[in-house]
C-alpha cells in the first residue's frame, strides 16, 4: 500500500511535473476550463495550478491530453495529481497515478479560520464554490469517502455538503454523517451539481442556497 505521506523523491517529481503541466496550458484547455462547462476564472486556474498533459512526464503517457488537477497542501506543495479527460471521448473520465490513495482536495481551505466549510463531490465543484467565496474541500467522487477524514471536519460548526442531486450524492451525505460527525448540513444542488447550479443561479444564488 502506498504511504499516506509520499517520499521526498515522489514529492519532488510531482511538484515539478504539476508546474510543467500548468505551463503546458493551451487555448483548447483554457477554453474548456473557462467556458460553459467549468466557468473558472483565470485567477483560480492559476491559483490551483490546473494544467494539461501535452508532453507527459515518464509514467504519465496514458494521460496524454488529459487535464491535470494538482492536490496542493496548505503550504502550496503538490503531493498528488489527478487527471481528467479533456471534454468527452473514450476511456475513463478520471485517472490517478498507479498506487495513489484517495485524498481530500483543497485542504488549504481547512486552515482559513472559518467556522463553516463546504464539501463537494469533485475538485472542479469545490473550485467553483471557492470562487464564490465559500471555502470548500472536495471528495474525489461519491464513493471515495474515507472515515479518517472526519478528523479534518469535526472542528467546524457546520459542514455544508453541497451534494449532487442524485442517489449517489445522497448516499455520500449519509456516509459522511455516519462517520461520527454531527455537524453535517446537506445542501442538494437542485437539478445537478455545484457547477450546474452556479451556471443557472450565479454567485449570489449559490451563496443564498447556504444562507451566506
Amino acid at each position: 500500500m502506498k504511504a499516506i505521506v509520499p517520499s521526498q523523491s515522489s514529492r519532488t517529481f510531482t511538484e515539478k511535473t504539476s508546474k510543467e503541466y500548468h505551463d503546458q496550458l493551451d487555448d483548447e484547455a483554457l477554453a474548456y476550463l473557462t467556458g460553459p462547462e467549468r466557468m473558472l476564472s483565470e485567477e483560480v486556474i492559476a491559483r490551483y495550478r490546473l494544467g494539461v498533459v501535452r508532453s507527459p512526464s515518464p509514467g504519465h503517457e496514458s494521460v496524454r491530453g488529459y487535464l491535470s488537477i494538482p492536490y496542493l497542501t496548505p503550504f502550496g506543495e503538490c503531493i498528488s495529481i489527478r487527471f481528467r479527460r479533456l471534454g468527452e471521448g473514450p476511456g475513463p473520465k478520471y485517472r490517478s497515478t498507479a498506487g495513489d490513495i484517495p485524498r481530500m482536495f483543497g485542504t488549504e481551505a481547512l486552515q482559513r479560520g472559518t467556522r463553516n466549510i463546504c464539501v463537494t463531490e469533485g475538485e472542479f465543484d469545490s473550485i467553483v464554490a471557492d470562487m464564490c467565496g465559500l471555502p470548500a474541500v472536495a471528495i474525489p467522487g461519491a464513493n471515495s469517502w474515507e472515515n479518517v477524514w472526519r478528523r479534518l471536519l469535526v472542528q467546524f460548526d457546520a459542514v455544508y455538503m453541497l451534494h449532487d442531486d442524485d442517489e449517489p450524492g445522497r448516499e455520500l451525505v449519509a456516509k459522511v454523517a455516519n462517520s461520527g460527525l454531527d455537524n453535517v448540513r446537506p445542501i442538494p444542488m437542485t437539478g445537478g451539481d455545484v457547477t450546474s447550479f452556479y451556471a443557472a443561479h450565479g454567485r449570489d444564488g449559490l451563496r443564498a442556497k447556504l444562507g451566506a
